[in-house]
């Protein structure tokens, strides 16, 4: 699955993580680093987390997406520390999609 994102989009980008193929215990977790190319966002600080559908709510603002390049792919990675200590990262995967914008004002 891939995003079609503009630089300078506003968006909130839905993440479900799986062990297993069972989303995360929530309730185990610590801490989630996401990377979106050089974007860094951590759960819980700047990650919400919805228990209802259990996923992660990842939004991005217009300054994260002027980072990406021009009409490229942006790679992003997850990995998760447990209550505990353990870290487990997740596969790198292609997931944006990044579309050149004409103006690169934040409005």
């Amino acid at each position: 699955m891939s995003f079609k994102i503009k630089q300078g989009d506003e968006c909130v980008i839905p993440v479900r993580i799986k062990i297993n193929g069972e989303p995360i215990p929530i309730s185990e977790v610590e801490a989630v680093e996401f990377r979106s190319g050089e974007v860094r966002k951590l759960y819980p600080e700047d990650v919400d987390y919805d228990g209802e559908s259990r996923m992660f709510r990842m939004r991005l603002m217009q300054e994260d997406t002027f980072t990406f390049p021009a009409d490229d792919s942006v790679q992003f990675d997850v990995r998760v520390k447990f209550r505990g200590g353990a870290v487990i990262g997740t596969q790198k995967v292609t997931v944006f999609i990044s579309v050149d914008a004409l103006s690169e004002e934040v409005i």
